[in-house]
Formats: C-alpha cells, sequence, structure tokens
C-alpha cells in the first residue's frame, strides 16, 4: 500500500513538472515568435506578455530576464513624442529592474550590466540633465564591466554607449570625462565597425558625431551605408536594421533634405 501511494505522489509531481516544462516551452515559442518582430510594438506587447508569464514560473532564467530589459527598451523607444514622456520613464525603469535581476543572480553579468546601463541613461534622457548627472557615474561603472567582459557586446554596445556618454546625448558636454573629445566617440565607433560593420545602429552613432563635428560629407556616407547593409545580414538583428534604415532615412530628410 505504501509502496502504491509513494508511486502515485511520484507521477503527480512527474506530471506536474511535464505541466511545467510544456508550459515554459510554448511561451518561449510565443515569444520567440514575435520577438523577431520588436519593431513593431503591438507584436513586441505579445512578446513581453508570454515572456513575462514564463518568468512566472521560472524567475531566475537569465534569457528571460535578458530579453525582458530589452523588451523594456524597445516598448519605450517605439513610443515616441514628448506626450509619452512618463510612458517611456515607466517603461526604462522597468528594464532596469529586470536588470538588476541578472546582476543579482552575477554582480558581472554582461546582459544585466550593459542593459541596466542603457535602460538608466535613457530614464536619465527624459528626467533631463540633473538626473543624468546623478547615474552617470553608474552608467560608465557598469558599461567597464561589459568591456572588461565582453568587449564587443551587442556588436559594438560598449563603445556606442562610451561614445554617446562622450557625443553629449544623453550626458551634456559638461558631464564629459576630463579630456574627452568628439573624436573620441568616433574612435570608439571605428572600433566597433572594425569588428561588426554590419551593425547598423553603430553607422547611426557615428553619422550623428561626424554632423556634431560639421563633417557632413562622413555623416551622409555612413547613414547611405545603412540602406546598403541587407535587412537579414544579421539575422538576429533584422528589427534594428529595419529600425535603423527608417531612422537613416528621417536623418538625411532632415541634414539633407533628401
Amino acid at each position: 500500500m505504501k509502496y502504491i501511494l509513494i508511486c502515485s505522489i511520484c507521477f503527480v509531481l512527474n506530471c506536474h513538472s511535464f505541466v511545467y516544462a510544456e508550459n515554459i516551452a510554448e511561451l518561449r515559442e510565443i515569444g520567440d515568435k514575435y520577438w523577431q518582430s520588436r519593431d513593431d510594438q503591438p507584436k513586441l506587447l505579445k512578446c513581453i506578455e508570454a515572456y513575462e508569464k514564463a518568468l512566472n514560473i521560472v524567475p531566475t532564467d537569465e534569457l528571460l530576464l535578458t530579453r525582458l530589459s530589452i523588451a523594456y527598451y524597445w516598448k519605450a523607444n517605439n513610443n515616441p513624442g514628448k506626450k509619452n514622456s512618463k510612458q517611456r520613464i515607466q517603461d526604462y525603469l522597468k528594464g532596469v529592474e529586470y536588470a538588476e535581476k541578472l546582476c543579482k543572480i552575477n554582480p558581472r553579468s554582461v546582459s544585466g550590466n550593459f542593459w541596466h546601463a542603457t535602460n538608466n541613461a535613457s530614464y536619465g534622457n527624459e528626467k533631463g540633465y540633473i538626473k543624468s548627472a546623478f547615474i552617470i557615474s553608474d552608467v560608465k561603472k557598469r558599461n567597464k564591466i561589459v568591456m572588461e567582459e565582453d568587449k564587443y557586446y551587442y556588436d559594438g554596445g560598449p563603445q556606442r554607449l562610451a561614445a554617446r556618454i562622450i557625443w553629449g546625448n544623453p550626458t551634456p558636454g559638461w558631464l564629459r570625462g576630463k579630456g574627452d573629445k568628439l573624436e573620441d566617440g568616433v574612435n570608439l565607433i571605428k572600433d566597433a565597425l572594425s569588428v561588426h560593420p554590419n551593425f547598423t545602429l553603430s553607422h547611426i552613432f557615428i553619422a550623428d558625431i561626424y554632423w556634431e563635428m560639421s563633417k557632413k560629407q562622413l555623416a551622409k556616407s555612413h547613414l547611405i551605408k545603412v540602406f546598403e547593409i541587407p535587412e537579414h545580414a544579421l539575422k538576429e538583428y533584422a528589427p534594428e536594421n529595419r529600425r535603423d534604415k527608417q531612422t537613416a532615412k528621417e536623418k538625411l530628410n532632415e541634414y539633407f533634405s533628401e
């Protein structure tokens, strides 16, 4: 009788585990499907919903935490305009929250520190210069960790973030490191492009810095380069490619009336 009871309990537990595993797999599949269209806000929201449900089952899953931190960064950026600033602030902070959980699991987490710094910097940009002044040291500290652990994470992410700080957006010039020059920002992006030439966002960043330096033709050449890179040159970053092509088009129209 005792043997039968033990077997019954084991059967129930195994069934329960199987259902959990099946649910997680299904939720991941749904999330992954919409993840490939994260530049489309309605699809991104479905992705977030699926991933958050999965995270409720496995709350320390590092891939889910990473994807959710990135997803909220996208959610904020997919929602431009002054009237949406409060919502963007909430989304960036949600991205920071998920990244913070990654850093609690591993203080030197590459994705945790990078997306914490990226979301936090964007949050500071929304709040203004005073808030940026308070958070910039933490952003730099986290970006330094990423540089040390995985120098070219996100195809040059740490270089772009460091260049953005030097360039002055979201940080004003008076908050730059002593001796930092716009040329230093250019060199950082050149470094990223030397390893990952097809990551379109790096071309957007260097174009913005060149424009700031009044090197307009160099800026234009990098904006045009964005259109020369096929959408699926980097399959994982096809959404970034689509987004950056739209950004490049807008900047060409704004800067050169093309």
